[in-house]
């Protein structure tokens, strides 16, 4: 098993084997893993970075929160936690719409994170849609 915290170890040790001319297989199914190692580890924002974000919106510092999220999902469009704080600080914000997408944008990434659901059905709630409002809600309490 490759943990991704090493990496760079791991490149080191298939390197020096190709390096004596080891072949085969085994060493090409780890250059695999390595890959794809490497990509999940790029594929979310680091713990820092998401203490950070979640330290703005926590604070009330709503528009800093809001900058710095759409910073990480530039870089990582596919972390729903981002989202799901975007769509918190636009909804404390007032903007609904962009507070709608954003949560929308959670629940098709995650389409079990039951908070995800339920903060879309308040948004709806609050932009007057409520038979949507409704049938979101629903999905939000199957997930609980």
């Amino acid at each position: 098993m490759i943990r991704l915290g090493h990496l760079d170890d791991a490149r080191t040790v298939l390197e020096q084997a190709r390096d004596s001319d080891a072949d085969g297989e085994a060493f090409d199914q780890l250059d695999d893993r390595l890959e794809q190692a490497a990509l999940a580890e790029n594929e979310a924002p680091s713990q820092d970075q998401m203490q950070e974000l979640m330290n703005l919106h926590n604070q009330g510092q709503l528009v800093n929160a809001l900058d710095q999220a759409e910073k990480l999902i530039q870089q990582y469009p596919k972390t729903f936690v981002v989202w799901n704080i975007l769509g918190a600080a636009s909804k404390g914000l007032g903007n609904l719409a962009e507070a709608s997408k954003a949560f929308k944008k959670v629940t098709e990434l995650n389409p079990n994170y039951a908070d995800g659901f339920n903060n879309l059905g308040v948004v709806l709630t609050d932009q007057g849609k409520l038979d949507e409002a409704v049938e979101v809600l629903k999905k939000a309490l199957n997930q609980a």
